[in-house]
């Protein structure tokens, strides 16, 4: 005889199905009566808890029950329906759901249900049909057996979480370092990267394996410089090369002469050379490897030096020289802007989505994840901003490196005043005392002053001491260049910038105005390591010089020498 229909009284009072937000009360007002495995009031212990468990979990899951796989799902599992696709999908047959891929999960569910083992699965595809459309899905999932009151398996419930945004900004990641990679094989410059004491070759670009007398890149990477060039043993560039690896100090040369082996002879090739060391972690991992191949350039000119003519011509030919090099250093320059523009972007793009995804993936599951995940997104996301300061302050380093073709008249007690305005909070962040006597009126470029000012402020408010109230004096006067051991006849403005802060050994004074140089950790202080070599490049620009004089613990104190015009 027909079983009789609950009424919603009936399955009220049915505490299994209480509550569970929208899919609860899909539940609950759902007519049963067609349905293989009945109204609630007559569905087993073990469908009721699972059921119980399955509407009041944060994390999203799918039940298919019975012998036709009656489909169930929670809350958290709707948004992965989409607005216009499958929901509501409650007391539906599984394969009637699912059809586009039954093919895939069908015979994973037979295989549960059959063995009773689990299955997991990673970052895998699932394209299914929503949003009024096919979608290419990825998700995170496991299916596993669910016991029914006999002790027989009676359904499988999936535990999932879609990973779509996660896979995506991966393959994007990849794409822009491949984008990054290609660029410097087609940089106009030799480049290479060596990795280790052994100085093993990681990559090479096209120029670079055509300064080396090779043909192809197999011949080079994965090998050490020796096996490569076995004729630099005993080269003095091969120990240059060491010493940046082991000093971690950038070493650059012009015209250095390097011995090739050549129709079994050894023969000078000249070359203007950058070596960089690369630090990871705190570490020299290696050394960047820039050359320009100028033995052309070299061999001309120690032709016309022995040529008789040499002194009748050498006014002449060193203005044209000069004409010709300020020409080419223009279009230098420009192709510089123009690649540090270029790589700025390029380099920029990944990071803005990286920014972007990980903010929506910790906003989509900051409650489910643990404190180590937590910790996890935090290190990609300090890393990236770390990543976007660098790019900018090497940005801005291309542009300071340029000498400024016009100057104006610039009255350094107003520029002072604008500054410590721009600086205001962190002036009052540290209270800090800051104390100016009176600047002179200088000539020069108005951005790249305020730059190197701006920079040895920072750098003053960062390395103070703990607990000490940072306290800052800028003065200035008059001095010879002779004393100073610059230009004899000329004066200097010396604007002298003090501070109580941490110090430094006097013997690191230079080496804190090299690139990416730092006396501290990341995880001490933040920063760059390229603020002050931007603020010495300006001083050089303006005809000047910047210094420094330091003891740990008695503060530091800048001299910057700036011509009288």
């Amino acid at each position: 005889m027909p079983v009789p229909s609950e009424t919603s009284h009936q399955k009220s009072n049915l505490p299994f199905i209480q509550g569970g937000g929208e899919m609860g009360e899909l539940i609950r007002h759902f007519n049963w009566d067609n349905v293989c495995i009945g109204p609630p009031g007559q569905w087993p212990l073990s469908l009721r808890i699972t059921i119980g468990n399955l509407l009041n979990s944060a994390f999203p899951m799918f039940l298919f029950w019975g012998s036709e796989l009656t489909c169930f799902y929670n809350d958290a599992f709707r948004p992965s329906l989409g607005i216009d696709g499958k929901h509501p999908a409650i007391g539906k047959k599984g394969k009637e759901v699912w059809p586009e891929i039954w093919n895939f999960i069908g015979p994973l569910i037979e295989g549960v249900m059959t063995t009773g083992k689990p299955v997991w699965f990673e970052d895998q595809l699932v394209p299914f049909y929503r949003n009024g459309r096919m979608e290419d899905i990825y998700w995170t999932f496991s299916y596993s057996a669910v016991v029914g009151d006999d002790g027989t398996i009676q359904g499988v419930l999936v535990v999932c979480t879609e990973t779509t945004e996660k896979v995506l900004n991966l393959k994007k990641l990849h794409e822009s370092e491949s984008q990054f990679r290609n660029m410097v094989a087609q940089a106009p410059v030799a480049i290479a990267f060596t990795l280790g004491e052994d100085l093993v070759v990681e990559s090479v670009n096209t120029p670079m394996i055509s300064a080396m007398r090779k043909t192809s890149e197999s011949e080079i990477v994965g090998k050490t410089l020796l096996q490569v060039l076995p004729e630099l043993e005993g080269q003095a560039i091969l120990e240059i090369v060491r010493n940046v690896l082991r000093t971690g100090e950038s070493f650059k040369g012009f015209a250095v002469p390097i011995k090739f082996l050549i129709d079994g002879q050894l023969q000078d090739e000249y070359f203007d050379l950058s070596y960089t060391p690369i630090i990871e972690e705190g570490r020299i991992s290696g050394v960047l490897h820039l050359a320009i191949k100028v033995t052309e350039q070299v061999m001309s000119r120690k032709k016309l030096e022995e040529s008789e003519a040499y002194l009748q011509h050498r006014v002449e030919e060193r203005t044209r020289e000069l004409a010709n090099a300020n020409k080419e250093l223009q279009r230098s320059n420009s192709q510089l802007e123009e690649f540090a523009h270029a790589a700025s972007h390029d380099l920029k793009e990944p990071i803005r989505k990286i920014h972007f995804f990980t903010d929506r993936l910790k906003n989509q599951l900051s409650d489910k994840m643990s404190p180590e995940d937590m910790r996890m997104f935090g290190r990609v996301e300090h890393a990236s901003q770390r990543m976007n300061s660098l790019i900018d302050d090497l940005l801005l380093y291309s542009h300071v490196s340029q000498r400024p073709h016009e100057k104006k008249t610039i009255d350094l007690n107003e520029k002072m005043k604008r500054l410590l305005e721009d600086l205001e909070l962190d002036i009052a962040e540290k209270a800090a005392v800051i104390t100016i006597g009176e600047l002179p009126v200088i000539q020069g470029h108005p951005r790249q002053l305020q730059q190197l000012f701006q920079n040895l402020l920072t750098n003053a408010l960062k390395y103070s001491r703990a607990d000490v109230a940072p306290h800052i004096e800028i003065t200035a006067k008059l001095v010879s260049g002779t004393r100073h051991d610059l230009l004899p006849d000329k004066r200097y403005h010396l604007i002298i910038v003090s501070d109580n802060g941490i110090g430094f050994e006097q013997e690191q004074a230079e080496k804190i105005f090299q690139m990416f140089h730092r006396l501290h950790g990341k995880t001490e202080y933040e920063g760059t390591g390229v603020g002050l070599a931007i603020a010495r490049k300006v001083a050089e620009n303006h005809g000047g010089k910047l210094t420094a004089q330091s003891e740990p613990g008695k503060g530091a104190i800048f001299n910057l020498y700036l011509p009288v015009e």
